[in-house]
């Protein structure tokens, strides 16, 4: 148990009684009563990542909860239930084709799904609440003790705000010099990351089974939201308890049977759930990523430059297999960011002389139709809205065609100019993304290579879809595929996980641990380890340390585990 501690005030106060403590005081004993240190520092990164108190709540009120989910509801509702789309054609208002009285008018099936959408928005709404508190004492604790007010959160980096939490850790007896609990840059990412860098290492050592269990797609891997979150809840909740800490059952070899049953029944558990929950969980999926996902990130590219409708980006799976060790979410989309610009021009490097040609000769017929619309409207301006080319086809609206059909095409013709170095820049992606299998090596400019990329950065539209087709996708992954690697992930969490003394379990990997898991063939020096199940791919935990290294400029040991 916890020793509690009350430590006084640095600064004069008249608020001595119990009934009167100052911010500065109450905001001290919490940060010296700390009992579960992972959450903590949990809540400091994301109070770090939300930008402060007012980001935050406005960010989750306006786009998170209550704005957005009730767009989503009133403007789903109104779509599906109130308009007759049978009316459209012979009418000229709105109001003439909304059915009145439409929500008593709706099915069975609208108003359950309606219900579940409005008890979720009410779940929301009250988690919005109740976390008030915590981001007030969060608030307290960046202003008071770290001397960092809100109108700064947006600007300060993480690593000023850890090297402010260090220099106050011996205002905490739970994290001074004399207690067990380590407090450095390397202990505080273990325990953001606890659970995440065994995920790292699934993902690293191939270890999950997330294939389609269906011919001719047992070689496609499939990861999205959807099963990301039924991974969660099937595993980590599984293996960590509600402290994050994980259980000591897993770490004992006689419990071994016993796990892998219970781990392959919560798998075909939620796999047959999905499946039974498929409509709904389709309509959430639909709703959440054509509003927030596909809005967003297509629409908005296609009012820019309509030539970039066909973008594209890292998939879930590819995120996950360039995630390193203890690399904190900020830190990875800023290396991952930079990848993007090196991808696009690779992928734009392959010869496609057919699409090119057929490209050219629609963009030049589009934009024959095109030059001869906008002249002609600028002979006689009313003809813009008014005459017609087709029944109810006007010029307007065919010039509206023409040009965006010219605008995709033309994004399809690359540079005359462009020097074809596909190797080149395919090595530019991977000094940002760190992820280059034996498999590719002297095979950089090769289509199968090219191939093979494609599916980590795909069209964003394929992942749309991928996440609508989880639906389908899911139950079967869940029921079929998951539950053979079960013993292997069981094992995994066994073999992996070490103690370190005032940090508890982690995986070993994120503890850079090179006299276990060392690799002398990216640089580690000392004897060979005989059994390859204990390295990393591709030198993960390598490439690990050296960027974290790098990132918080850390001298640490390379034999620290010696």
């Amino acid at each position: 148990m916890i020793e509690r501690h009350i430590v006084p005030t640095q600064y004069n106060n008249n608020y001595s009684t119990r009934e009167h403590v100052s911010v500065y005081d109450r905001t001290m004993w919490r940060w010296a009563n700390i009992e579960n240190m992972d959450d903590f520092f949990e809540r400091v990164y994301d109070y770090f990542q939300g930008k402060g108190l007012y980001c935050i709540l406005l960010a989750r009120l306006l786009n998170l909860m209550q704005v957005t989910l009730a767009f989503m509801i009133i403007f789903s509702t109104f779509l599906v239930g109130c308009v007759n789309y049978s009316e459209i054609t012979s009418h000229h208002k709105l109001s003439e084709v909304i059915e009145p009285q439409c929500i008593s008018k709706l099915s069975t099936t609208k108003v359950l799904f309606l219900s579940i959408f409005i008890t979720w928005w009410i779940w929301q709404a009250y988690r919005f609440v109740t976390d008030l508190p915590a981001l007030r004492e969060m608030n307290n604790f960046y202003t008071h003790l770290l001397n960092i007010p809100d109108q700064d959160m947006q600007t300060v980096s993480w690593q000023t705000v850890l090297e402010r939490i260090i220099s106050i850790r011996e205002t905490n007896p739970n994290t001074s010099e004399q207690s067990p609990i380590r407090l450095t840059e390397h202990d505080v990412a273990s325990r953001i990351m606890r659970k995440e860098n065994y995920l790292i290492a699934l993902f690293n050592k191939d270890i999950l089974n997330i294939t389609i269990p269906l011919p001719f797609l047992r070689d496609r891997h499939v990861f999205t939201k959807d099963l990301e979150w039924n991974l969660s809840f099937c595993l980590l909740g599984f293996v960590f308890d509600q402290r994050g800490q994980i259980r000591k059952r897993f770490l004992k070899e006689k419990n071994k049977h016993l796990l892998v049953a219970g781990l392959k029944r919560r798998f075909i558990f939620m796999g047959l759930l999905n499946f039974i929950l498929s409509p709904f969980i389709f309509g959430y999926l639909l709703f959440f990523f054509f509003f927030r996902y596909f809005e967003v990130s297509l629409i908005n590219e296609y009012h820019k430059n309509p030539g970039e409708i066909g973008s594209r980006g890292y998939t879930p799976f590819a995120k996950w297999k360039f995630r390193e060790f203890n690399e904190l979410p900020h830190l990875f989309r800023n290396r991952i960011s930079q990848s993007y610009e090196p991808a696009n021009l690779y992928i734009n490097q392959f010869p496609k002389e057919k699409t090119v040609l057929l490209a050219r000769f629609v963009s030049f017929i589009a934009g024959s139709f095109a030059g001869v619309l906008a002249l002609f409207s600028l002979f006689d301006s009313e003809a813009l809205l008014n005459f017609e080319i087709v029944p109810n086809g006007t010029v307007l609206f065919f010039l509206g065609i023409t040009g965006t059909v010219f605008a995709i095409t033309r994004g399809m013709i690359p540079d005359d100019n462009q020097v074809f170095e596909p190797e080149k820049l395919l090595r530019q992606v991977v000094e940002h993304t760190h992820y280059l299998p034996n498999e590719w090596r002297q095979k950089l400019h090769t289509d199968q290579v090219r191939g093979e990329f494609c599916e980590l950065f795909d069209y964003k539209v394929a992942i749309f879809l991928q996440e609508l087709l989880s639906v389908i996708f899911a139950p079967l992954v869940l029921c079929l595929s998951l539950p053979t690697c079960a013993e292997q992930i069981i094992s995994f969490f066994r073999e992996f996980t070490v103690h370190v003394e005032g940090l508890g379990y982690v995986c070993s990997f994120a503890q850079f641990d090179f006299e276990r898991h060392g690799n002398v063939k990216y640089g580690v020096p000392g004897p060979v380890v005989d059994d390859e199940y204990y390295l990393s791919k591709g030198g993960k935990m390598e490439k690990s340390f050296l960027n974290f290294k790098v990132k918080w400029n850390v001298l640490y040991c390379l034999f620290h585990s010696y």
